[in-house]
């Protein structure tokens, strides 16, 4: 009875195992590659929020511009407060989706190296021309900062759209 308490229970059992072994590490893997993609997904709620918190302070910097006094102090709070909402925003994205998946710096920047680049460089050509066309200071950053809330609203759209193609070929 000895030798068979040592037989695999298939026929071929050692093969068997290996397959199924090979198929959990596959499994392992691709579950993985799903939590860091979804990770990566940002609420639907995010680029609006950060539209906005682009916008109200330029917005506010044009209405105190010519007031002086309080209204320069209310003008750099909401500045400062619209900083910290952006601030906020990436840490409410980051904790939300329950997965820490935490990726080096060089893939970081190369993630969102060229989208900030191309943001930056339509902010500046929508504020040059402002100028160049004849608008004062406040209505170039204005619809400078518009460019850019709205810019990176489409960067996260677009992001969020990539993801989600990702993830449906992983099933």
């Amino acid at each position: 009875m000895a030798p068979q308490e040592n037989t695999p229970a298939r026929p071929g059992g050692i093969d068997v195992s290996a397959d199924l072994a090979a198929e959990a590490l596959q499994g392992i893997d691709t579950a993985r590659e799903r939590a860091r993609l979804t990770a990566g997904l940002t609420p639907a709620w995010y680029g609006p929020a950060a539209a906005v918190a682009l916008i109200v302070p330029a917005l506010v910097d044009a209405w105190a511009q010519g007031r002086g006094g309080w209204a320069v102090l209310l003008s750099l709070l909401i500045a400062f407060a619209g900083l910290g909402v952006v601030l906020v925003l990436v840490n409410v994205a980051r904790r939300r989706s329950g997965v820490r998946v935490t990726l080096p710096w060089s893939a970081r920047l190369r993630r969102v190296g060229a989208p900030l680049l191309i943001l930056l460089v339509a902010g500046g050509a929508t504020y040059g021309l402002c100028r160049q066309f004849g608008a004062d200071n406040a209505v170039g950053k204005i619809a400078m900062f518009a460019v850019l809330g709205l810019g990176a609203w489409v960067v996260f759209v677009v992001r969020n759209a990539t993801i989600k193609q990702k993830l449906q070929a992983t099933r």
